[in-house]
């Protein structure tokens, strides 16, 4: 396990060193000019201290070296050319928790209910049951996020008045916006979740239980639900990784100041360094969550043997 442990950490090291380089050289390579959507009209010269000091008077290549020198040797991100005397770090810190908390409270609803759906409609195939969460979850699949953001805004906040619209702060601030965010999370781990659950249905090992007098409850419990997760743990890696970028256009529809709206704003404004930074964050947290779905596989399905020659 630790030598397994060790690989897919070398191999995390290696995707996040390709992740930065290319995105650095990309974003070097993009059109536009940051400080001029920062300075707009300023003499020459003051324009050339402020290149100076955010190193944009260098060569690709040497900036190049200088980032990834800060960013080994003391964590550093990065100074944001936009936000003046805000680093890529300070905006981690005072935002990622709001993203997190959407993100988290959001993702629990997806897995609880998409798996409870999921299951309910396995075991109750081609009834109606069945039948009517196949359907919401087509449209909840299909619809688009901003959609649901627009009616849930309309009838809940405005129409009826029972949540604020926009904004953050208080408890009523999440309703809404998580809301929209397990919509389409919870009919995608419904989906998958029926369709592992009749797929393990047949299994030889499931009829044997039942032609021996297994009870129902106690077949599900034992021999499906646990083996029909593995899908779910494959989804969920990703998932964990997207708490804090999968509510990009949630945060900007509801004016929710997480890393999703800084994000957003950095792209609009060239801001190099606060895009840098942010997708070397997110590429972070996917990584690690894939290497703990490697791990989680062994320990949901005993018969997944990840030690070298098992």
């Amino acid at each position: 396990m630790g030598r397994f442990i060790l690989k897919r950490t070398a191999y995390g090291l290696i995707t996040l060193f390709l992740i930065i380089t290319a995105t650095f050289f990309l974003i070097s390579a993009a059109p536009g000019d940051p400080i001029a959507a920062k300075v707009e009209v300023m003499p020459e010269r003051a324009q050339e201290v402020i290149r100076a000091k955010y190193g944009l008077d260098q060569p690709t290549y040497q900036r190049y070296f200088i980032y990834m020198k800060n960013l080994i040797t003391t964590g550093d991100f990065g100074e944001s050319v936009i936000y003046t005397g805000r680093s890529v770090n300070d905006i981690i810190r005072d935002n990622a928790p709001i993203s997190a908390k959407i993100g988290i409270i959001a993702l629990f609803f997806q897995i609880t209910l998409g798996v409870l759906l999921g299951m309910i409609a396995a075991l109750n195939r081609d009834k109606f049951s069945d039948h009517f969460i196949r359907v919401s979850v087509v449209l909840a699949i299909c619809v688009p996020s901003f959609v649901f953001a627009a009616l849930l805004q309309y009838f809940i906040g405005f129409k009826w008045g029972i949540t604020p619209i926009f904004g953050w702060g208080s408890f009523k601030h999440y309703i809404l916006p998580v809301a929209v965010y397990a919509i389409g999370g919870i009919a995608s781990y419904a989906k998958f979740m029926r369709n592992s659950t009749l797929s393990v249905m047949n299994e030889d090992y499931v009829l044997t239980a039942r032609a021996k007098g297994c009870r129902r409850a106690r077949t599900v419990r034992k021999h499906i639900f646990r083996n029909s997760l593995i899908p779910i743990v494959t989804m969920t890696g990703p998932a964990i990784a997207g708490i804090f970028a999968g509510s990009f256009i949630i945060e900007r529809l509801f004016s929710i100041p997480g890393l999703g709206q800084y994000y957003v704003k950095a792209v609009s404004d060239t801001d190099y360094t606060m895009v840098l930074g942010l997708t070397i964050f997110f590429a972070i947290l996917y990584v690690i969550a894939l290497i703990l779905v490697d791990i989680l596989y062994g320990v949901v399905d005993p018969r997944i043997k990840i030690a070298k020659g098992e």
